[in-house]
């Protein structure tokens, strides 16, 4: 019955320092006719309907739930429809109104804020697994004659410098932010 696709679900990671890049994409899918009806933890959700001109947007929210409520009530106060988290991470939407695209932050300032916010998370999380890293480096021993890094010590290898590049990220774009300049994509 090969009828027209009404929703579509896609797998989509973004990454904190390519939050406004992810907000261009939303409201690409908008644009194309394809309406974000549910955030997921790696993806959306989008129905099919008219084209709309739409803006996106992502902000790193208060982990704590009695903040929630008046975080949300803030955002739907200012005319923000709410679509869901991944994570800590709030989405965001609201109609572009005579070419004027809205935004939450208004000022570098805030934006740096939440920068901040998300590096110190990240710094956090980054202090937990080199705590956790630390015995598995005291029991290598690379004398054994397997010559190879234990697969574990290599996944959190890998994660810490993954982290320690978004770290960096977001301080290039805070630094940029500071000289009037757009932070990055």
């Amino acid at each position: 019955m090969g009828g027209e696709m009404t929703t579509k679900t896609m797998f989509h990671i973004f990454m904190a320092w390519n939050s406004e890049k992810e907000e261009r994409w939303l409201s690409e899918q908008e644009r194309a006719g394809w309406h974000l009806s549910a955030v997921r933890c790696f993806g959306y959700t989008f129905e099919k309907g008219a084209p709309a001109d739409v803006a996106y947007r992502l902000d790193w929210g208060p982990s704590c739930r009695k903040d929630g409520a008046e975080y949300l009530g803030i955002f739907r106060d200012a005319g923000w429809e709410h679509l869901g988290r991944r994570g800590t991470w709030n989405v965001f939407r609201k109609p572009v109104v005579n070419g004027v695209v809205p935004e939450i932050y208004t000022d570098p300032e805030s934006r740096i804020a939440m920068y901040r916010r998300v590096i110190a998370f990240l710094v956090v999380f980054l202090a937990v697994m080199v705590s956790q890293m630390g015995p598995q480096i005291a029991r290598y021993d690379s004398s054994s004659g397997s010559g190879r890094i234990p697969f574990v010590l290599a996944i959190y290898g890998i994660l810490a410098a993954f982290f320690l590049y978004g770290i960096a990220r977001m301080l290039i774009a805070i630094s940029r932010l500071k000289q009037g300049r757009p932070g990055l994509d």
